[in-house]
């Protein structure tokens, strides 16, 4: 069976549909998997040997055009629409594939022929396991999480940044504002990882963010080191993948982080489906507001115990 996964965006998404190539791959036998995605979304996904090809897809009529061409071209037996954009929504509908898979919902169903019901399992990586019900694997749900593989290139670059003693990563950044815990508090918790647990913070952020590290620095007593530009996916990867401890917002860096199987803490206002509940990946929250700073010292030292 020929597959085509259709996740086009955004970047935690993307990340979190990455196990789906394997399902396929681990439930019948000689499959070959594809995905179709935006031009970031190929490094989340570049290296996964669980995909036998990735597809890139451009802004623009033209060049949906010209995807739609190349996926008929593909000749799908069928296709996954985990996402369904107004893009994936015509790129299905035309892609000549017999199956036609994705979630249902109230309107715009006619452009797939096997509709799923979503069911709660909690996390939103089981969750999407439920679509491949649409292509003959039943009982798919089990504890699968993003795999983001790290290019062989990416892992002599950060020699300079890596401390040589035990350190953490924080990332206090998001893609919005409101989902930031403060500066102030992540700057006394880089304290307090250095002064009472002697733990070295290395903090990361995206491009754009470099204002936010100043105020940091303004507030940290103890200090922290940074890269001197934002780094890659695949070196963002590397790094924690080397560190004893993440914190971060609930974002893209967190999703990174549980990829690579660090200890994990994300702080938001409440709980959500984005992460697993396992045992290295806590959740900090408060009923629509952010926890305490004291509320998120007692994880962290809890944590690394």
């Amino acid at each position: 069976m020929k597959v085509l996964v259709i996740q086009i965006r955004q970047l935690g998404d993307v990340l979190l549909s990455s196990p789906l190539g394997r399902v396929i791959k681990e439930s019948i036998k000689g499959a070959e998997v594809h995905f179709l995605t935006s031009e970031i979304g190929k490094d989340i996904l570049t290296g996964n040997p669980f995909i036998d090809k990735i597809l890139v897809i451009k802004n623009g009529i033209k060049n949906e055009l010209k995807t739609i061409l190349q996926v008929r071209k593909e000749q799908y037996d069928a296709i996954i629409d985990v996402q369904r954009t107004g893009r994936s929504k015509r790129i299905t509908l035309l892609s000549g594939a017999p199956l036609k898979v994705a979630f249902k919902r109230e309107k715009e169903n006619f452009y797939y022929n096997r509709l799923i019901e979503w069911k709660n399992h909690g996390y939103t990586v089981w969750e999407r396991m439920e679509l491949f019900r649409g292509i003959g694997i039943e009982n798919p749900i089990k504890p699968y999480l993003p795999e983001l593989y790290i290019p062989t290139q990416e892992t002599n670059k950060l020699k300079e940044l890596i401390p040589e003693e035990n350190f953490a990563v924080l990332v206090p950044t998001a893609r919005k504002l409101e989902k930031m815990w403060s500066l102030e508090n992540f700057a006394m918790l880089i304290d307090f990882l250095k002064e009472d647990l002697d733990i070295s913070s290395v903090v990361c952020y995206a491009p754009g963010e470099e204002k936010f590290i100043k105020k940091l620095q303004n507030f940290s007593k103890s200090g922290f080191t940074f890269p001197k530009k934002p780094l890659s996916i695949g070196e963002l990867a590397l790094l924690i993948r080397k560190a004893i401890l993440f914190v971060g917002n609930n974002s893209f860096a967190s999703h990174v982080a549980v990829s690579q199987r660090t200890k994990t803490i994300v702080i938001d206002k409440r709980k959500s489906g984005w992460f697993p509940p396992v045992e290295f990946v806590k959740e900090v929250h408060s009923n629509g507001e952010f926890p305490d700073f004291e509320e998120v010292r007692n994880t962290v030292g809890k944590f690394l115990i």
